[in-house]
């Protein structure tokens, strides 16, 4: 347990010192809500867990990352409907950035 205590106090102080100024630095000031974005995307690190394959015909391959992504931001932002968050993305720019990055 004292591992895990260590290893998410080195995490959460890496997110603070170097990511969420950077972020700022790119963004703007960042609200409450998208540190909390952030922080749960730095934590769960969605895109380890996403497969892309590369090279089959037919359609061409969405960037399924930015996907997940935003499915992370809908339940952080409380979006009832994915047009909401589709809505939200689409006025948002700092939103839009963080789940492309």
């Amino acid at each position: 347990m004292n591992r895990l205590h260590e290893t998410l106090s080195q995490v959460w102080l890496n997110i603070q010192s170097s990511l969420f100024p950077w972020l700022a630095e790119e963004l703007g000031p960042l609200t409450a809500k998208q540190q909390e974005l952030v922080t749960t995307l730095e934590l769960v690190r969605i895109e380890e867990f996403i497969y892309s394959a590369h090279g089959f015909p037919g359609r061409p391959a969405q960037d399924r990352t930015a996907i997940a992504r935003a499915f992370v931001a809908k339940i952080v932002y409380s979006q009832v409907t994915t047009r909401a968050l589709l809505d939200r993305l689409d006025t948002d720019s700092a939103l839009r950035r963080i789940c492309t990055q």
